[in-house]
């Protein structure tokens, strides 16, 4: 990935998020990033419902009665 860009943002909870769509819509290149597989610092959603079962090191997955993962977010 040989790119530049005018800011990198690290983090995606709500400031970062906010920060990097001001600067997008100001036209400037920006990469944001996350270390982790999901978006929203410390107020994130687990979604879908297999990350719940994983984080609960339950075993197997959610049942098909259950819906589709994604349905559970709140």
């Amino acid at each position: 990935m040989n790119e530049e860009y005018d800011m990198i943002m690290l983090g995606t909870s709500l400031t970062e998020c906010i920060l990097s769509g001001i600067m997008s819509v100001n036209g400037k290149k920006v990469l944001h990033m996350d270390r982790k597989p999901y978006y929203g610092g410390e107020s994130y959603t687990i979604i879908p419902l297999e990350d719940l079962y994983k984080r609960f090191n339950i075993p197997g997955s959610p049942p098909a009665s259950m819906g589709r993962g994604r349905d559970w977010n709140n």
